[in-house]
């Protein structure tokens, strides 16, 4: 189930998405780190380790690297991330002004 899940997503259109989303939110969080940190600072901790949990995912999808193992698959679902990274640039740039 897993690795069928994975698999509609493991395409080169959404590793490329993931690739511009993971560079795009990186550049974001280092050219604005002051801005980003006090922005952040009211946040919950959970929600924070989020959207770096979905940063990471992106970024290991749009690198390409292969995942092996199911239980791996399933921690590192792009399918979330990309939830989570749109949320939190939604939060970002349109919700806090």
């Amino acid at each position: 189930m897993i690795h069928s899940l994975y698999q509609l997503i493991n395409k080169g259109s959404f590793r490329t998405l993931s690739f511009i989303l993971a560079l795009g939110v990186t550049a974001v969080f280092f050219f604005n780190i002051d801005n980003f940190s006090t922005l952040l600072r009211n946040d919950s901790p959970w929600w924070i380790l989020m959207i770096f949990w979905g940063l990471i995912t992106v970024w290991i999808h749009g690198i390409g690297f292969e995942i092996k193992s199911v239980i791996w698959k399933l921690i590192f679902l792009p399918y979330i991330a990309y939830i989570i990274i749109f949320i939190s640039a939604v939060e970002h740039f349109y919700l806090r002004g």
